[in-house]
């Protein structure tokens, strides 16, 4: 579970306001416990001209939950900051890897957010021989999405974002025996 808050830290590095993205799709008690860590929170101020400032920025706290009959238990895989997503786009997956029964594969993109919230510089990562359709749908994925940028003293700062996407398709074609399946991956490329 990604769970994202809206944070400003005062010049002391203390958390001044905080605010849960979503907050009502999350359990009551989940997301007190949640803000009572952000609560917690602090971090290094940014300096302008040699004094602390504020930085407004975003939070995701990731975690993961496993249900049980007592209620389940929860553990904090991680916390980072940077700009906000406010929109996230996901453009069509790719057609010629959903024609490919059972393929599967990793791209990750990191977005240079600009001040504007859009990204500016988009780089894609995957893996050697990863069709270029991956990462065509990394690169235009992330060209519609929208961030609320971080601000040092009240000014927006350019920010970056990463994103990492798992692509899986189910092998639910019948397999034709007559043909090498290792031929018909190639042709269906």
């Amino acid at each position: 579970v990604s769970v994202w808050a809206r944070m400003l830290f005062g010049p002391d590095g203390k958390p001044v306001e905080q605010a849960l993205v979503d907050e009502a799709k999350y359990p009551t008690a989940f997301a007190e416990q949640v803000k009572a860590r952000l609560a917690r929170a602090s971090v290094r101020p940014p300096e302008v001209e040699g004094r602390p400032v504020t930085l407004r920025t975003g939070v995701e706290m990731r975690f993961t939950v496993t249900p049980s009959a007592q209620g389940g238990t929860v553990r904090v895989d991680g916390i980072s900051m940077g700009a906000l997503p406010v929109k996230r786009y996901f453009a069509s997956y790719p057609k010629d890897i959903g024609k490919t029964g059972g393929w599967e594969g990793e791209a990750s993109g990191v977005c240079q957010v600009g001040t504007d919230g859009r990204c500016a510089a988009i780089e894609v990562g995957a893996l050697p021989g990863m069709p270029e359709s991956v990462r065509r749908h990394m690169r235009v994925s992330l060209e519609g999405w929208v961030f609320e940028p971080q601000q040092v003293d009240g000014k927006p700062i350019e920010g970056e974002y990463r994103l990492s996407l798992r692509y899986t398709t189910l092998d639910n074609a019948p397999e034709d025996f007559r043909e090498d399946k290792f031929l018909r991956l190639l042709r269906n490329r």
